[in-house]
């Protein structure tokens, strides 16, 4: 395995002291204060991060977290995080090398944390330029550092976001909700600095989290879903603050309880939320209606609320209209897909079209919203049984036959 640059070949030297201490649960703790004075205080970074842009980290000390891989196809063993479609070789230094190698047996295919500095090598699998992290410090699965500090200082998503600044450095506990990745554009968009970050917000003020993913033992958030948002985080982290926002650092994510209510009076009661709308179709390519489409045609299909993806499954359909016609084919291979960002069903035949013929696209009962409103017909339509129907012409023959 062959390391480039000074950085690895300095560090394979094992330049902690032998005599540092373990780090409790297993990890490895050696030297720290020696890394860090020679590479800097570690920066949290997301794995995806870094394998994006390694060249803004070399030589730089990082804190990330991966999943912990085994590479043996070079006759001896060696480690990377990620997987190999996306991953970064790893190797302890000296001193904590054989404690890792014990450790990392039974730790294969989780996720472990390491901190190390970043530089550039050659993957002993595929022989092809890759990041390399040597790495100092580790952590095994759910393991955590335990070196008797006190817990961080509760702060408040208020406190961070009136007194800018004020904070910067500091380690705090913050509790919110999650809020996805800004899917509700709480902060401006062009202040996300990495695309694995994801907002907490308490009233009207929220902060960006970074360098942890909203999950833990046993729970799982995805920051692409509305429905997962909403749930109370508390978030360990260090606050900085860039152009007016603030950002955490996490270190640790954790489910949580909504704070207690204050005693503190409002100035005047709430308006009550207007009523919410049910959902309807509000556009379709091709137009309902629409004569001469092509028989290659994908339909695709606006609504007027965000809708729960999960419900069109089973209940979207495309048929003929009228009675069955020699060498007609059921069209049950269609696809569909949601796009979220545009509200937008697409639906693909999976067949061409036959030449003449009235489509059917259907929407069956079932259809509702992310808040579980039902999808209702339009106005002046009459879909029968069905939630809502649109109706398409094939270009090519006429339904009387007739030769265009």
């Amino acid at each position: 395995m062959r390391l480039l640059g000074t950085v690895a070949a300095l560090l394979a030297l094992g330049l902690a002291s032998p005599g540092a201490a373990v780090g409790q649960y297993g990890g490895g703790d050696y030297g720290t204060n020696e890394y860090e004075m020679q590479y800097g205080e570690p920066i949290d970074v997301a794995l995806e991060s870094l394998l994006l842009m390694p060249e803004s980290y070399y030589e730089r000390a990082v804190r990330v977290s991966g999943t912990l891989g085994m590479l043996t196809s070079v006759g001896q063993r060696a480690w990377a995080l990620g997987d190999p479609g996306g991953r970064a070789v790893i190797f302890p230094v000296r001193v904590v090398a054989a404690r890792f190698e014990d450790d990392a047996r039974t730790w294969v295919g989780r996720e472990i944390e390491i901190t190390g500095v970043v530089s550039q090598g050659t993957d002993p699998e595929s022989h092809q330029t890759t990041t390399t992290i040597n790495f100092w410090k580790y952590y095994g699965p759910q393991e955590r550092k335990q070196e008797g500090r006190p817990a961080a200082p509760e702060a408040t998503l208020e406190d961070l976001l009136t007194r800018l600044g004020q904070w910067d450095g500091e380690t705090v506990r913050v509790v919110g909700q999650f809020r996805g990745a800004n899917l509700y554009g709480d902060l401006p968009s062009a202040s996300r600095r990495h695309s694995s970050d994801w907002v907490l917000k308490n009233d009207v003020f929220a902060l960006w989290v970074t360098g942890q993913k909203p999950k833990g033992s046993g729970w799982k958030l995805d920051p692409k879903l509305r429905r997962d948002t909403g749930k109370w985080l508390a978030v360990e982290g260090r606050v900085r603050t860039i152009n007016g926002i603030v950002y955490i650092s996490a270190e640790d994510v954790m489910l949580a309880k909504a704070p207690s209510p204050t005693a503190k009076a409002k100035d005047a009661p709430l308006a009550p939320p207007p009523p919410l709308k049910p959902p309807v179709i509000v556009f379709s390519l091709p137009l309902d209606g629409e004569r001469d489409v092509p028989p290659d045609t994908v339909f695709q299909v606006q609504f007027s609320n965000d809708m729960e993806e999960t419900s069109f499954e089973g209940r979207v359909g495309l048929r003929y209209a009228g009675r069955p016609r020699p060498g007609d084919r059921a069209l049950d291979a269609i696809t569909i897909s949601y796009d979220i960002g545009r509200r937008a069903l697409k639906v693909d035949p999976g067949d061409l079209l036959r030449a003449g013929r009235m489509v059917e696209l259907i929407l069956l009962p079932g259809i509702v919203d992310i808040d579980d409103q039902p999808l209702e017909p339009r106005p002046g339509h009459d879909p029968g049984g069905a939630a809502d129907v649109l109706r398409f012409q094939v270009a090519g023959t006429l339904l009387t036959g007739t030769p265009r």
